[in-house]
């Protein structure tokens, strides 16, 4: 063989091996790194939050005002109209007991003073005023020619069951009062007593226990029992039928 020929088939060969060879070099070169996540995309998000939806029960604290709100409102413009002196007080809550709205009752028209001033419920008062304009002022004018100028309470609100403990007394609800009597412009003072028969104070008493009938729920005095021998209680109780007690 030539020289040429020798030299041609070394780099043959070597083509050959070098062929061999690429593939493995090839395999274990390194593999170009991936390139970082945006900043504004992460790598693996995580899922939107989804918007709270309110709960089925939730409504906004004003959208729903208390019950009563409106009648009451509409009670303290009638006592303001009708010429009653009051002062708005808060709920009371003592135990059983309660009065949603009272107001301390001052004055009734007339300038007539309730002594002591006295808590109670706002259609109590209205009732009162009602009272002794309607029914007391004309029976005392007729019985004594004079006006009355002073109610005399014994009871209002108190937080105590009835006398026979049976269930709670109107009284610790604001819906009830004890008169014990009168005062007038011209005359002695009255106390609600058992009255000498067919006396002008007999037959103011009687007149005014009787007329109060319509206007109360509850109308208890002397002659009703023992325990009502020495004043009127007078309540707004509630009964089926629009039932009344008037003794």
């Amino acid at each position: 063989m030539n020289r040429l020929g020798r030299r041609a088939g070394w780099i043959g060969r070597a083509v050959a091996l070098v062929l061999m060879l690429a593939p493995a070099a090839w395999a274990q070169a390194p593999t170009a790194p991936l390139p970082p996540p945006r900043p504004d995309r992460p790598a693996n998000p995580e899922p939107e939050p989804q918007a709270e939806s309110p709960a089925p029960t939730e409504t906004p604290a004003a959208s729903t005002p208390p019950e009563d709100n409106s009648s009451h409102e509409a009670c303290l413009d009638r006592l303001s109209k009708l010429g009653l002196h009051f002062e708005k007080r808060p709920s009371v809550q003592e135990g059983r007991c309660s009065i949603e709205n009272p107001v301390l009752l001052l004055s009734l028209p007339n300038n007539v003073e309730v002594a002591p001033a006295s808590l109670m419920a706002c259609p109590v008062a209205e009732s009162l005023s009602r009272w002794v304009s309607e029914v007391v002022a004309p029976e005392a004018e007729r019985q004594f020619q004079s006006a009355p100028t002073k109610l005399l309470i014994g009871t209002s609100y108190q937080c105590r069951d009835q006398r026979n403990g049976a269930r709670l007394s109107e009284h610790a609800l604001g819906n009830g009062v004890d008169v014990m009597g009168f005062e007038f412009a011209k005359r002695s003072p009255l106390a609600i007593a058992s009255q000498s028969e067919s006396s002008p104070e007999a037959n103011f008493q009687s007149a005014i226990q009787k007329a109060a009938c319509p206007i109360f729920n509850t109308v208890l005095g002397p002659g009703s029992d023992a325990d009502h021998g020495d004043h009127l209680h007078l309540d707004l109780r509630a009964r089926k039928g629009d039932y009344r007690i008037c003794q």
